[in-house]
């Protein structure tokens, strides 16, 4: 791995963070026990996202 992706990495999971402690009005230590539950929900989320698109696009160009 790269620099720049754990650099990347490291800033993408501490913006869940606090959004995730904001969203859910929650205390920091509980915000940073529940982080891997931010990371795969979002990442969840973008891959059905991303699944969807495809099938979208193959499904249109038929």
């Amino acid at each position: 791995m790269s620099a720049r992706t754990v650099t990347l990495s490291i800033l993408a999971c501490a913006v869940l963070v606090v959004g995730g402690k904001y969203f859910f009005d929650i205390s920091w230590g509980s915000a940073l026990v529940l982080a891997p539950v931010f990371v795969l929900t979002v990442g969840g989320m973008a891959f059905i996202v991303v699944l969807w698109a495809k099938v979208i696009r193959d499904s249109l160009r038929s």
